[in-house]
């Protein structure tokens, strides 16, 4: 069957390279609408869903997890910031996901970042991305996913602060992921609070501690009592160690379940990717805006992975993301310490038939280091470190 498999994936590749330069003709945002729309018609009945699932689908019992006390048929999953609005959920699983995370969804409505937002770095291969968190606001997007029967595929609803002020407030700015988790209390599998998207006019003001605290005991008081959803808190890609441990000690200290590792890379702190592509540096947008996706972020949230699953023990469940675009890409980054992968720009620039590629992939990693279960390699490759120097560390930090 796998074999089978194989050449059905290497045709359509070789499909879709034919088809991308077309592609890659039209303006980033325009395509990216545009291929939506064929999602949405897709997704719309049985039979082209099943047709979808003929074409891009793989399932092998190796794959399933369980994460949080969810059952996944397998750990690849779509990152959010693709389907901003959650419109396409019914095409997700023939594609072969095992999980999708929609939004990021905010409090109130966002009309996100001005002009052109959305560009292709081809020989980086990465997207930048300047959206600003554009969505019909939680009310809305709630009201329509109400009730909707997700079938085999797990959600996730990814929350974010409203993007429509360059001041901020923090009470307001609790308020607002208070309102978006609340009215998706019903809706999805688990939550991510996002308090790293790169490109809101008020910056990233959860990287400080008391700001944190208070948002996750805010958390716990007010969405813990109504909903038993697993929560996670994603994490910027550009934060020095002591920021990413503040986060993460704050995580364990507030009993958060788990992390999203990383959102996008900033130009400024980046160096992995080829400069003279960036659009800043083209005239196509104002210099420091925008963050990338793809291959430039691969190796940073890989660290950042690793670094997070040791200091946790791997007490936290880490979903990983940035540069996933082969099987060795996703096992990397499951060895180092991530149960579950989010990924989009392997959609963009390999076709969407490398999900089951890749899936397909993993099942033969699996078997050559003799696991048979995604869970018994969580980490693998990444040794927890002895509890007695891991304590005595953490006693000289504490004493310093």
């Amino acid at each position: 069957m796998s074999f089978i498999v194989a050449i059905r994936n290497f045709i359509l590749k070789i499909m879709y390279r034919a088809m991308r330069p077309l592609i890659f003709l039209m303006d980033p945002e325009q395509a990216h609408y545009s291929l939506k729309k064929v999602g949405v018609v897709m997704g719309s009945n049985a039979l082209f869903r099943g047709l979808t699932g003929l074409l891009f689908d793989y399932n092998h019992s190796s794959l399933e997890t369980k994460v949080n006390g969810i059952k996944y048929r397998n750990p690849v999953g779509l990152s959010a910031g693709f389907d901003k609005d959650g419109e396409l959920t019914k095409i997700y699983p023939s594609l072969g996901f095992g999980l999708a995370e929609l939004g990021s969804f905010t409090g109130e409505v966002c009309p996100g970042n001005p002009g052109k937002r959305l560009f292709r770095m081809v020989k980086s291969k990465s997207i930048v991305v300047w959206y600003g968190l554009n969505n019909f606001g939680a009310e809305k997007i709630s009201k329509r996913l109400a009730g909707v029967d997700f079938g085999r595929l797990v959600v996730g609803i990814n929350a974010a602060k409203s993007n429509v002020t360059p001041e901020f407030e923090l009470q307001e700015s609790i308020r607002d992921y208070l309102k978006t988790l609340t009215l998706f209390k019903d809706i999805g599998d688990y939550f991510t609070v996002n308090i790293s998207c790169p490109n809101t006019q008020d910056g990233e003001p959860f990287v400080d501690k008391d700001n944190l605290e208070a948002l996750l005991a805010a958390i716990n008081d007010s969405i813990r009592p109504i909903t038993n959803k697993p929560i996670y808190i994603k994490l910027a890609a550009d934060l020095n160690i002591d920021e990413i441990n503040i986060i993460i000690d704050g995580c364990v200290k507030f009993n958060m379940d788990g992390v999203v590792l990383t959102n996008l890379a900033k130009p400024d702190v980046n160096q992995e990717h080829i400069a003279a592509e960036y659009p800043s540096n083209l005239g196509l947008l104002p210099k420091g805006k925008g963050a990338m996706s793809g291959l430039p972020l691969q190796r940073i949230s890989t660290d950042v992975v690793r670094h997070v699953y040791r200091r946790t023990r791997g007490s936290l469940t880490i979903i990983g993301v940035g540069g996933i675009f082969s099987a060795k890409d996703a096992y990397e980054k499951i060895t180092s310490g991530a149960n579950l992968l989010h990924m989009i720009t392997t959609l963009i620039f390999d076709g969407p038939q490398n999900i089951s590629e890749i899936n397909r992939g993993l099942v033969k990693l699996l078997q050559e280091d003799g696991f048979s279960s995604i869970e018994e390699a969580v980490g693998s490759r990444n040794p927890l470190p002895i509890l007695e120097i891991a304590a005595a560390s953490d006693k000289a930090e504490a004493a310093a």
